[in-house]
């Protein structure tokens, strides 16, 4: 009873360490998918899509949606 016991938790214990260095593979291999210079680009490109000028057109079509409402 001891020695399957043992068995199983030796067992258990391998899959354990072969999943931890799996991960820790991937953790290691995986390349950087944002620097800070791309990160500062897509904060202005966030800003500018929130800018005035951007929105006009949305604006635009509110106000027509609007004004067709009022006709009907």
């Amino acid at each position: 009873m001891m020695l399957a016991v043992s068995t199983i938790a030796v067992f258990f214990a391998a899959i354990s360490i072969v999943s931890a260095c799996a991960l820790a593979f991937l953790v290691l291999t995986q390349e950087r998918k944002t620097g800070s210079a791309e990160g500062m680009a897509a904060f202005h490109r966030h800003l500018d899509a929130l800018s005035d000028d951007s929105r006009e057109h949305v604006r635009t079509q509110l106000r027509e949606a609007k004004e067709r409402q009022a006709r009907r």
